[in-house]
């Protein structure tokens, strides 16, 4: 029996009209970077907070103009008329992703943000945080999202994990609406 479900943040609950790569190649002309980091946050941290000021005035004007998937008000009133706890966690800061969610933000249970003090994805530590807090073994989680680190950050943390789109995960849909068919029969 499922007990949490946990969601990425960006391209899984909310869609923006700015890809990443935008933002990335904002900051870095910003502050003359030639460099291509593969992981901006954990590049711009070693700089310096002013850095990480940067991304986040770049995530919130990106979260300004991001829509809530259609189908999340619905799934996550399905999950928790059947008692599962639902979480987001998120690279994003705090701001940007209340800002993303909108009044959507009441609906969840938890919402885990850069911010709050875990490694980001794909460290499982965030995960097994709320595992704890919903006393929900990795059996009993699912951790839904489009990228490796979601995905990756699920199997650290032995839950079963589903990806928005294709690629590696214990299962792939296209929609939200596709999780009830798998939380079911789980």
């Amino acid at each position: 029996m499922i007990r949490l479900v946990i969601f990425d943040l960006d391209e899984t609950v909310v869609h923006n009209t700015v890809p990443f790569s935008e933002i990335r190649k904002r900051i870095m002309n910003e502050i003359n970077c030639d460099e291509s980091p593969p992981h901006l946050y954990e590049f711009l941290k070693e700089k310096g907070e002013e850095y990480l000021k940067i991304l986040e005035r770049e995530e919130i004007r990106r979260a300004k103009s991001a829509t809530v998937d259609p189908e999340f008000p619905a799934i996550v009133e399905w999950l928790k008329s059947r008692g599962i706890n639902v979480a987001i966690l998120t690279r994003n800061s705090r701001r940007a992703a209340e800002l993303a969610l909108s009044e959507y933000i009441n609906k969840i249970d938890a919402l885990i943000c850069r911010d709050d003090g875990f490694p980001p994805k794909p460290a499982p530590d965030a995960v097994f945080y709320l595992m704890h807090r919903f006393s929900a073994n990795p059996d009993e989680t699912v951790v839904v999202g489009d990228y490796d680190y979601d995905i990756e950050a699920g199997r650290r943390a032995g839950c079963i994990t589903v990806r928005i789109g294709t690629g590696e995960a214990d299962f792939s849909i296209d929609s939200l609406n596709e999780l009830k068919s798998i939380v079911s029969p789980l």
